[in-house]
């Protein structure tokens, strides 16, 4: 049974991350497990990832360091990546925590890890890299 509070707090955290994000979430898993979907907004977002414990930018460091050091879920990390640049994460900042990864996961994962970052970063028109003024 769908707990409409925590679906709703689920909701608000995943708009701070990327406006989108619910409905894409929703529109993926409707032809196949629309109840995932619930369970992500409702149990993912809505009770882990708005715990007071952390503030957002602090669960998305993790976020990044957990998916990157994983090596494989490169849609999810994609979509973080967004979400830590959205909640104030510089492209910098993000480069430096998927290079630490290197130490405990494996520079493959961390290599993985920095092109998706890449990616992201073209796709969003920025850079990690100084502008030739901050030389």
């Amino acid at each position: 049974m769908p707990d409409a509070e925590r679906a709703e707090r689920g909701a608000a955290y995943m708009a701070t991350l990327d406006p989108g994000l619910e409905a894409a979430l929703r529109k993926g898993m409707a032809p196949i497990a629309p109840d995932f979907a619930d369970m992500m907004v409702e149990f993912g977002y809505g009770e882990m990832m708005s715990r007071p414990g952390l503030d957002p930018k602090s669960r998305q460091f993790v976020t990044l360091g957990i998916l990157a050091g994983l090596g494989h879920p490169v849609d999810q990390l994609k979509g973080h990546i967004n979400g830590a640049l959205s909640v104030g994460i510089t492209p910098r900042e993000i480069v430096e925590a998927l290079m630490q990864v290197a130490i405990y996961a494996g520079f493959p994962a961390a290599t993985n890890a920095l092109r998706v970052a890449k990616r992201v970063f073209a796709d969003r028109g920025v850079s990690p890299l100084p502008s030739s003024g901050e030389l």
